[in-house]
């Protein structure tokens, strides 16, 4: 599934679960099996090509997914989508949560952790879906034990929030020259009780942050809605 365009070839889609691909799962007109990985075309009406990967849960999966779709032809623009966890008082289940960065949480070392959103995309996205702007701390392992929660939000400024993939994404987009953004919806918010509600809270907005892609690329001048 070549899906290079003139225009310099297709967006991607990311995301952990299936769920998380909201209705853009209804969207899809072709597929194609890759090493293992479904990539997924879509059609959101509008000229520009769209790709999508259910990639799995974890740095790696995340990092494979993005190499697999940006080798496929998403090199107009990588958008991770799904949820993540609340580490301040200011993210309640519910809200949206633009990445102005993405940085590998659990690596040792700091040079080469962090990874800034594209501009054009971070802010065309949080005008068609308003939300927080922060940072996305990617970890290896769901960051549910309260104290650790703690302190990760101290260690950075401002809005922040868990997840699994998203740092690792970035990173792939960023050396292959590719532009990225990400948006989450929250599941739970800081302090104690996690776990719970992200069970109770995923079912509602794991697919929130994919249904405003077709919006997004509609402002952004390449597919909308039908």
């Amino acid at each position: 599934m070549e899906a290079r365009a003139e225009n310099g070839g297709a967006y991607g889609v990311l995301c952990a679960l299936a769920a998380e691909l909201g209705g853009l799962a209804e969207r899809e007109r072709a597929r194609r099996d890759v090493h293992g990985l479904a990539l997924l075309e879509l059609d959101l009406g509008g000229d520009a090509q769209v790709l999508a990967a259910v990639g799995g849960v974890g740095k790696v999966r995340a990092a494979r997914a993005a190499t697999a779709l940006i080798h496929a032809g998403a090199r107009r623009g990588l958008l991770v989508v799904g949820v993540c966890g609340g580490l301040v008082r200011s993210l309640a289940p519910g809200d949206f949560l633009h990445a102005e960065r993405a940085v590998q949480a659990d690596l040792a070392v700091r040079e080469g952790r962090e990874v800034a959103a594209d501009a054009g995309l971070f802010a065309a996205w949080r005008g068609v879906a308003p939300g927080a702007a922060g940072w996305l701390l990617t970890a290896d392992r769901p960051v549910l034990n309260p104290w650790r929660r703690l302190r990760l939000a101290r260690a950075f400024a401002g809005p922040c929030a868990a997840d699994m993939e998203t740092a690792a994404a970035a990173s792939v987009a960023e050396l292959s020259g590719v532009p990225w953004a990400a948006l989450r919806a929250v599941t739970d918010g800081a302090g104690f009780g996690a776990a719970a509600g992200f069970r109770k809270n995923f079912p509602g907005q794991a697919g929130r942050a994919a249904d405003t892609v077709p919006t997004l690329l509609e402002a952004l001048g390449g597919a909308g809605s039908p």
